[in-house]
């Protein structure tokens, strides 16, 4: 079957009529195809550049990745027709590049079709340069592309193509196929001899016939559907695409201030139905526009952004490039489900494996939480505070490994996991996009875009569970992190006598301790005091103001005056364990966890409505009240005198619960111990294994050593 170009095809890219696949589908000529050097050199990742003909004229294009096995497998030449049935087209330095998406291959090998030349070139043109080798040399250079040379005084064909020599016989030149020999000799194709169709050129060509390919004609922009493409096929050069993609993980919308000034961004990641991953990116205004519309899980079609290199610092991505979206993109939701893309995708690495790997490094995780820590805050650099939460975590490897939860991940997910520990569970989770860090041994902590998943229904899980039941439960692990308190310091439990006996606070640094104890004695006299409200970046400066004696307050630091002053707790406790006593100091946090009101509620009952009946009962009710004390004892110097001051950094209430299955946990850990030792301790010893197991000598009683 005679096949027919698509004529007017490459003329219509040049005069901007056509676009994309939405315009036409047009049928061209495969001219040329050469690889590409990326800058990862990925075999997988290897793209070719193109050269196409539409009979008349020849056109530059980019093959997708997708496509390129086509290349490798053969099916796609030079010589080869082809049905471009997904295309976009990108203007790079004043030249039309055509990325071709999708193509359909309609014959591998065919004779070469017209004379075709590049855009500007007329048939006289190419018949009075053809013997003149430096006008082929200044036509090369111009566009670094195919050139024919016909020269009536050599017996030889030379091709000048891309990077090639324009000197040398062609039949010499690599990838040079019979139909490529046609291409380069008209007489071989139209019966003309070589020397008359060199000296005559045709100044006329006949109108070129009709495309045997029906709706190949450019139609409205608007009246097609959009053509979506993978993501793995996006890139730079892509001109007009839609992505049809799920949403796995949303980032928050953070504030920042650089030397451009402030803004916002948020960013959010995308799986489509060929596996491929992106992360898409708003600034400022655009921010503002998607991130209300933009849910973890829905389904959208996305178009009209531009594509730059991913930035690997912020970005675990395995794609090359990452979308940044403007004004003019688009965002629309699917509310059909598309059961082709799925809703997560995980490549989890053992425990074991972590403890190997490169510190930064972004991996998926899954095992059985055996101990989870309370919430603690944590200071910024930058003054702000935020929550942190430690869980250990066990596979089948052997191995464990500290897990820290960042921000809201504290709230949500880990409240769940408390409880679900606290009634005794081992609870599966989880953790897609943890970051490794070396810290005092290997650990991990989740990220802006982490995902946690609870008791998940994934097979991975089930065999989880199984394991657990099986022989996981009493296996001993092998941490590969050391044990760290939720506020991101050793803890260490210790009793109110410990803190003078042991010295604790002399050092250099601070001691930070874990004290269980009562509350027996409270200062009532200044439990508050008045503190500025001017915010200083994300945090009120809480500086101490002085009245003015008119109704404002004056900051010394702010150099300010405010019409209303802000009221922090400043708390002097006495605690009490079976030890001994301690006087400890407890500020605004640690002072609204105790009393169960602001400072300034507290302030109000006793001074602006004088009712100290009900002064008294809230006091009475903080007395004698038991809490976990996380404590920070340092020596500091008060009128040349060194005295040890213990604060309250948090406080958390009494759990039973959780309380006895640490001390269940640490007599387990001395029994493994214990264990271990024995062997060593019978060796030579006249006790048999079944005096061992009832406690009696073989002989019948019980050496009292």
């Amino acid at each position: 079957m005679e096949v027919i170009l698509t004529a007017g095809a490459i003329e219509k890219i040049h005069n901007e009529e056509v676009k994309s696949q939405e315009e036409m589908v047009p049928v061209l000529q495969v001219m040329d195809l050469k690889s590409v050097q990326t800058q990862q050199k990925d075999p997988t990742k290897e793209r070719f550049r193109m050269c196409l003909s539409d009979g008349t004229y020849l056109q530059q294009g980019m093959l997708g990745i997708t496509q390129s096995n086509l290349v490798k497998s053969g099916m796609l030449q030079v010589g080869s027709i082809v049905r471009l049935t997904h295309f976009t087209c990108s203007k790079i330095q004043d030249k039309w590049i055509v990325v071709i998406v999708q193509l359909e291959v309609i014959t591998t090998k065919s004779d070469i079709i017209g004379h075709p030349v590049f855009k500007g070139k007329s048939s006289n043109q190419r018949g009075s340069d053809s013997g003149n080798k430096s006008n082929n040399k200044t036509e090369l250079a111009e566009t670094g592309s195919s050139v024919v040379a016909m020269s009536p005084q050599v017996g030889q064909q030379r091709q000048v193509f891309g990077s090639a020599s324009s000197s040398g016989p062609s039949s010499s030149l690599p990838g040079l196929t019979p139909s490529t020999r046609a291409y380069n000799n008209p007489s071989a194709v139209h019966g003309v001899s070589r020397q008359d169709h060199a000296r005559v050129p045709p100044t006329n060509y006949p109108p070129p016939p009709a495309p045997m390919y029906s709706n190949r004609g450019p139609v409205a922009r608007n009246d097609a559907p959009p053509r979506i493409i993978p993501i793995n096929a996006l890139s730079p050069y892509s001109g007009r695409w839609t992505i049809k993609a799920r949403v796995t993980s949303k980032g928050e919308l953070r504030h920042y201030n650089n030397q451009r000034g402030d803004g916002k961004v948020f960013s959010f990641d995308l799986l489509d139905a060929d596996s491929g991953e992106i992360r898409v990116t708003c600034f400022n205004a655009v921010a503002d526009q998607f991130f209300d519309q933009i849910v973890v899980g829905n389904l959208y079609l996305i178009s009209r952004g531009s594509l730059r290199p991913a930035q690997k610092n912020f970005n675990h991505l395995s794609n090359d490039y990452e979308i940044m979206l403007d004004n003019a993109s688009t965002i629309q939701q699917c509310y059909e489900e598309d059961a082709a893309i799925p809703r997560h995708q995980f490549h989890f690495r053992s425990i074991g494996d972590i403890e190997s790997m490169e510190s930064n490094s972004i991996v998926d995780v899954i095992g059985i939480v055996s101990s989870i820590s309370p919430t603690g805050l944590i200071m910024r650099k930058n003054g702000t505070e935020t929550q942190k939460r430690a869980l250990q975590l066990k596979d089948m490897s052997g191995r464990s490994v500290e897990v820290t939860m960042w921000g809201n991940f504290c709230n949500a997910e880990g409240e769940k996991l408390q409880r679900v520990c606290d009634s005794g569970g081992f609870p599966v989770l989880a953790v897609k996009a943890c970051r490794i860090s070396d810290f005092n041994g290997k650990a991990l902590s989740t990220i802006g875009s982490s995902q946690l998943f609870i008791e998940p229904d994934f097979v991975e899980a089930q065999k989880l569970k199984e394991w657990f039941e099986r022989e996981g439960r009493s296996v001993p692990c092998v941490s590969i992190s050391k044990e760290f308190s939720g506020n991101g310091r050793v803890d260490v439990h210790k009793t109110i006598s410990q803190i003078k006996d042991e010295k604790l606070g002399t050092s250099e640094k601070p001691d930070w301790i874990t004290v269980t104890a009562t509350i027996i004695y409270m200062k009532f006299d200044n439990f508050c005091y008045t503190a500025c409200p001017i915010m200083n970046g994300d945090r009120p400066c809480s500086k101490k103001v002085t009245d003015n004696g008119d109704g404002t307050w004056r900051c010394e630091k702010c150099d300010k005056c405010v019409d209303e002053c802000d009221y922090r707790y400043i708390l002097q406790l006495q605690l009490q364990d079976h030890t001994g006593l301690a006087w400890v100091t407890a500020f605004q946090e640690a002072g609204e966890e105790i009393m169960g009101m602001p400072a300034k509620d507290l302030y109000y009952v006793k001074y602006e409505h004088m009712d100290e009946e009900k002064f008294e009962d809230i006091i009475r009710k903080v007395a004698f009240t038991k809490y976990i004390f996380k404590l920070k004892v340092k020596e500091e110097t008060y009128s040349d005198e060194q005295r040890v001051k213990a604060t309250v950094v948090r406080v958390d209430k009494l759990n039973y619960s959780s309380g006895t299955k640490t001390i269940l946990d640490a007599i387990d850990k001395l029994r493994t111990e214990n264990a271990s030792s024995l062997p060593n301790k019978l060796e030579g010893s006249h006790y048999n294994a079944d005096a061992i197991n009832t406690g009696v000598e073989s002989s019948g009683t019980i050496d009292p050593s």
